[in-house]
């Protein structure tokens, strides 16, 4: 069952991600108003924060199980599948009792009900994802993933038409969710692997090396968006929607980083005890991350506002200043995604996830400081405190496991790379937004070649990823 790279399947279902989560957003943000889309926002992230439980990050130790035992696949695939449809289960109903106790408004309950049986459905789709991925076969979950896609973005274009709630669009989602997880497990069964019985002790052992895993994602999701949660009881449903419009354009970019990192996960687990070999794939990873984040980075903090109000109308153009000050955390998280997978695939999961749990006290910190005083700015700074903060413990931990990254080097050509750029948009007389953004790629491209920050080489290396 072996296969090709992973990195070109893997780009195709992620760009359509990126793709399908920008319209969806644009859809949202017209249609719900910001009340509503503060709602939805607030929906989201809890349900979010909820989902660690629904598989406690199995499927990334499927992957490196995987990767390096591909013979366990009859037993670990079917074990997984049923500890995540319980897991669900119980993480689901959690979820739901919350809702009522912290909200208890009608929409809100029913909103989170769907979201919650949708995020059941995403995690048992995770389990044969993870399995074709360690095989390098990333094509039909990758398949799987953008049909899902189509379905969600055409049900929620529909559903705009017919101006439905916020309760309507989870319902899309749970369409989602179902049709990816189908898909991914007829592609699965398709290839004819075998399926052992789950053996109870086999769930347990599943669920204890699970955990690890899990407590990053937990810790992971409370320093990305717990703030969102955290606005919504000290401000309100404004509050919390200009601030998801912020973050809701930030947050797809990341995407880009996950992508990468997911792509070389299988080749950098074989690196394991070899710190020059793990240093080589670790660098390119960070080279690559910083071409696409410093740019973004820097042009977002140029046009701020005008590309809030094209996305979602006047009523967001308060969203620009969140956006202004988060927006620089970009090329640390995407360095931080690089690190992450070096730590997690080198046998060092404990580090990881004592720094996303670093990370989540003190982002819960500054965001109880700095929200009564700032609301959703206060939000955005604490984002990009907590990101420097995580950044700083993961390089501290990397270190012996990695040589010869060449960090500085990296960031000092993206750098002169990116201020031509911004040289080039501050001349420019005013135009429309997407004029800016187009022309501000084509000059860092440009002086990124110039500047030695990519190169033709690189290209080729990704596509063998």
């Amino acid at each position: 069952m072996s296969g090709g790279g992973n990195l070109g399947a893997l780009g195709l279902a992620q760009l359509f991600r990126i793709g399908s989560g920008f319209a969806i957003n644009v859809l949202l943000m017209r249609a719900l108003g910001v009340d509503g889309f503060g709602v939805y926002g607030t929906i989201l992230t809890a349900v979010g924060i909820a989902a660690f439980g629904a598989n406690l990050g199995m499927d990334r130790l499927i992957n490196r199980e995987l990767s390096r035992r591909p013979e366990r696949a009859d037993v670990l695939v079917p074990t997984g599948l049923a500890t995540t449809l319980g897991l669900s289960v119980v993480t689901g109903v959690l979820v739901i009792a919350w809702s009522v106790g912290a909200d208890g408004r009608g929409v809100f309950v029913a909103g989170t009900a769907l979201a919650a049986v949708a995020m059941g459905a995403r995690a048992l789709a995770q389990v044969p994802e993870a399995a074709f991925h360690a095989l390098r076969r990333m094509m039909p979950p990758a398949k799987a993933q953008m049909a899902g896609r189509v379905v969600l973005v055409v049900a929620t274009a529909g559903l705009v038409l017919v101006r439905a709630d916020v309760v309507a669009v989870f319902a899309a989602q749970l369409l989602d969710g179902v049709v990816t997880f189908v898909l991914s497990w007829r592609a699965w069964r398709a290839t004819g692997a075998v399926m052992a019985p789950v053996r109870l002790d086999d769930a347990r052992s599943l669920v204890r090396e699970s955990v690890p895993f899990g407590l990053n994602l937990l810790f992971g999701s409370v320093y990305l968006t717990v703030d969102v949660l955290m606005l919504a009881a000290m401000r309100d449903d404004a509050e919390v929607g200009l601030y998801r419009g912020a973050v809701s354009l930030i947050a797809l970019f990341p995407v880009v980083a996950n992508t990468l990192t997911m792509g070389m996960y299988p080749k950098m687990a074989r690196h394991l005890g070899s710190p020059d070999r793990a240093g080589d794939e670790l660098g390119f990873a960070v080279r690559v991350l910083l071409l696409v984040s410093a740019p973004a980075a820097v042009g977002g903090m140029l046009v701020a506002e005008p590309l809030m109000v094209f996305l979602g109308g006047d009523e967001y153009a308060g969203s620009a200043l969140p956006f202004l000050v988060m927006a620089p955390m970009l090329p640390i998280r995407f360095v931080n995604h690089a690190y992450a997978m070096a730590l997690s695939t080198l046998d060092r999961q404990a580090d990881r996830t004592w720094g996303t749990a670093i990370a989540a006290v003190v982002n819960v910190a500054l965001n109880l400081w700095l929200i009564p005083e700032y609301g959703a700015v206060g939000c955005a700074a604490a984002t990009l405190l907590t990101e420097i903060v995580l950044a700083a413990w993961m390089a501290v931990r990397a270190r012996g496991l990695v040589v010869g990254v060449g960090f500085l080097g990296a960031v000092g050509r993206v750098s002169v790379a990116a201020g031509a750029m911004a040289a080039a948009l501050w001349a420019l007389p005013e135009v429309h937004v997407v004029v800016d953004v187009v022309l501000g790629a084509a000059v860092f491209v440009a002086a990124g070649r110039a500047t030695g920050a990519w190169s033709p080489a690189d290209l080729r290396r990704l596509r063998r990823v």
